[in-house]
């Protein structure tokens, strides 16, 4: 059975990807899949379209059908996973590698 998955990612993305230039960062992922490991492959497949990795999965949850969220941005990608069949991705938040 397919489920909602959320995951919060680290990821790698091209050099001219961002005006800053910077390649790593994290971000918070939302789709539809029916394990973990499902989830993740999805993700990847569709980041590999705009040659984006995952490095690490930093954490995961399924997100059930009563699941409140208090942030109404969040709240919306859930909301639009719901119906989008690709990964609901939210803000690049980036940082420099010392």
């Amino acid at each position: 059975m397919s489920e909602l998955w959320h995951l919060f990612l680290e990821i790698t993305v091209p050099p001219d990807e961002f005006p800053s230039g910077d390649t790593v960062g994290f971000m918070n992922v939302i789709t539809r899949a029916t394990s973990l490991e499902a989830a993740i492959a999805r993700v990847e497949a569709y980041f590999a379209t705009f040659n984006w990795h995952i490095v690490k999965v930093e954490s995961s949850k399924v997100i059930g059908p009563d699941f409140f969220a208090d942030d109404e941005g969040f709240a919306e990608m859930i909301e639009r996973a719901r119906s989008h069949p690709d990964p609901i991705l939210s803000t690049f938040h980036s940082y420099k590698i010392n």
